[in-house]
């Protein structure tokens, strides 16, 4: 059996035990079988391999075939297995949603959690993104940039206002930009990318990825309104210097007009700041 330790710990995660992920990976490479010669080329006793083999074809990922005086197997397309696999998912998903919201129970955590699955931090950011109702405040490098990107469309533009610090260098289109570009340090000369999404002074996710962004180091989404509130406010006023400081220091004309108009783009930040900073003060 081929190198296949990183395909049989991906079928581990599918719900197959180790040996049910055994035999589907010998059977991939040798196709059709009878249970018996498996469980001689791989090693284990006869009766569980049988055992997993019935419990493969019932997950769909196997078929059997008893017209002659033996039983053989095989495997099915594994395109067709995995969508199987995500229909089950899916209806089970909806079954579970009906099932929890017949518990009228309030699913609002309130305090500051640490996320350890890249994926659950990218489905916290998009539904983070998806959901705010009045402003976004991302600061966000090239790899994670790849997997919200397509979140920032022109129709959540026009319900939000969208402010990205942005070290890709590419223009992004319907936001506001501020475009995090430093001559003395690239961000390739780090050891790793980070991902900050601010929403509405009231939820905030900071996370911190490996070099090339493909893990996660640490991840850290905040419930709070008074923690986000200060992470929103102080983003807030650096985005707002790092364009201001920008057009100071260039060579364009007409500095003092363009540092006004930079200005007047966070005026209805500042006051949406001001308001919710009243509504936390008044909270007992």
């Amino acid at each position: 059996m081929k190198n296949s330790n990183k395909l049989s710990s991906l079928l581990r995660e599918m719900g197959l035990s180790e040996l049910e992920a055994k035999v589907y990976i010998w059977l991939l490479e040798n196709n059709r079988s009878t249970g018996y010669k498996i469980a001689m080329q791989i090693g284990k006793p006869v009766a569980n391999t049988y055992k997993a083999l019935r419990s493969l074809e019932k997950k769909g990922a196997v078929v059997c075939d008893e017209s002659s005086n033996k039983t053989y197997f095989d495997t099915i397309p594994v395109e067709e297995f995995l969508n199987k696999i995500e229909k089950e998912f899916s209806s089970k998903r909806e079954k579970i949603i009906m099932e929890v919201k017949k518990l009228d129970v309030q699913q609002d955590p309130m305090g500051i959690y640490e996320l350890q699955s890249l994926e659950l931090v990218y489905e916290k950011a998009i539904g983070m993104i998806n959901t705010a109702e009045n402003t976004l405040l991302i600061d966000c490098f090239p790899a994670p940039m790849k997997n919200i990107k397509k979140h920032l469309t022109k129709k959540r533009a026009r319900d939000v206002a969208i402010y990205l610090k942005n070290y890709s260098g590419e223009d992004i289109d319907n936001v506001h930009q501020i475009k995090a570009v430093n001559t003395e340090l690239s961000y390739t000369d780090l050891d790793g990318q980070w991902l900050v999404v601010l929403k509405d002074t009231v939820e905030s996710l900071v996370a911190f990825f490996n070099k090339d962004g493909t893990e996660l180091n640490h991840c850290v989404w905040i419930k709070d309104p008074f923690i986000s509130f200060i992470l929103f406010n102080g983003t807030a006023f650096e985005f707002n210097y790092t364009e201001v400081h920008d057009k100071v220091y260039n060579n364009e004309d007409n500095k003092i007009d363009k540092i006004k108009s930079i200005n007047k783009d966070y005026l209805n930040i500042y006051k949406y700041m001001r308001t919710e900073l009243k509504n936390i003060l008044r909270r007992k």
